[in-house]
């Protein structure tokens, strides 16, 4: 038995590591700046020595929210400096980036349609239904019910 826990220390032991690499990862803090004011607002700022950056500030808007507006940036293991500007309020967190993807437009154009066509097209959609729906681009949604399993006779 003896043996067994000499074994089970001895494993322990060797599974330990020998050096303590979050030493290397500690990061300077430059410069910072907490303001906190009497009217509930705030302002707060950092830089680090590895290029990161962040700057922010907010307003209360009434007693359960905030409108808040800052910007941060670093630097990628590429080199490049990434820099994002971002608010949050009654219109959600918004942020704006160089390299960020910009929405997609969900308005688009309609075509116009001459007179007789309009006719035309009206009776072939209740003919076909959902394929000219389809064949047209548009998104051909199915009614699906929660918790229905199909029978079989």
């Amino acid at each position: 038995m003896q043996l067994f826990y000499f074994a089970v220390v001895l494993a322990v032991a060797a599974a330990t590591p020998s050096e303590l690499s979050y030493e290397e990862d500690i990061v300077e803090i430059l410069r910072q700046n907490i303001d906190h004011n009497d009217d509930h607002s705030y302002q707060h700022s950092f830089e680090s020595e590895n290029g990161i950056s962040v700057s922010e500030s907010g307003q209360p808007e009434d007693d359960d929210s905030y409108s808040v507006s800052g910007q941060f940036s670093y630097t990628a293991p590429d080199g490049v400096t990434y820099t994002v500007v971002y608010s949050a309020g009654e219109q959600g967190f918004q942020a704006q980036g160089d390299h960020l993807p910009t929405p997609v437009p969900t308005q688009y154009p309609t075509p116009e349609v001459a007179d007789g066509e309009e006719e035309e097209g009206e009776q072939e959609e209740e003919e076909e239904g959902e394929e000219e729906s389809a064949a047209a681009g548009e998104p051909v949604y199915e009614r699906v019910i929660v918790g229905y399993r199909p029978r079989y006779n």
